[in-house]
């Protein structure tokens, strides 16, 4: 697992003296940020630059109505189904802690219903291939795993040699997505260093166990 990306020499500070409302405050880091994850500078080692997902980085405006819409209290997916949704859901938070708290699977299903097929089709095939690895391994599908044994069929895709495991190209494809919805959230940007107002020159540590990608 690969610590998180050092920002601090990309993204400009603004003094805490000179505060500026909190939404242009957000959306400017927000343009900075993913200028650098288009440009494959600022998450390079979290997100692929060839990931689908950076199609949608490269918005701010595109993601904060998806955000916006994701945030509602009784969320009513547009292209998951309930099933789908919740695996998701729970599949996002041991791959990225604080992904349920940052609405990380309904925003990925706001991303992905205006998805090409093709992107659909590879999402929904690498999700399934989770719930088909729970089933084999242990008789039930994903959402009713308990937490240990949902960390062990993820150490085996992230460990597997790329290329070579179906498991671990799934799980390749659904991090980046993963990673790249709670990045761009408001959680993953104060995690980044984003304070609401301020970046902080210094960025704190990696403190979820492992890290958050392969």
């Amino acid at each position: 697992m690969s610590e998180r990306p050092d920002l601090s020499k990309i993204i400009p500070v603004t003094p805490a003296d000179q505060p500026a409302p909190d939404g242009i405050a957000r959306r400017a880091m927000l343009q900075t940020l993913l200028g650098g994850v288009g440009a494959g500078l600022a998450l390079p080692s979290i997100v692929e630059a060839q990931h689908p997902v950076q199609h949608h980085l490269a918005s701010a405006t595109g993601l904060e109505q998806a955000q916006k819409k994701a945030a509602v209290a009784a969320y009513k997916a547009e292209f998951f189904d309930a099933h789908q949704l919740k695996t998701l859901e729970l599949l996002a938070e041991a791959i990225v802690p604080g992904s349920t708290t940052a609405k990380v699977a309904p925003f990925l299903d706001q991303l992905l219903a205006v998805e090409s097929a093709q992107n659909q089709r590879a999402f929904l095939g690498a999700l399934g291939r989770f719930d088909m690895a729970a089933i084999e391994k242990h008789g039930k599908a994903w959402k009713a795993l308990t937490a240990a044994e949902q960390d062990a069929i993820l150490q085996e895709a992230s460990t597997a040699e790329p290329g070579k495991s179906k498991l671990r190209d799934a799980f390749q494809n659904l991090k980046g997505w993963i990673a790249g919805a709670y990045y761009s959230s408001e959680p993953g940007m104060r995690e980044l260093g984003w304070t609401g107002n301020v970046f902080h020159t210094e960025l704190p540590g990696c403190n979820h166990p492992g890290g958050h990608s392969a």
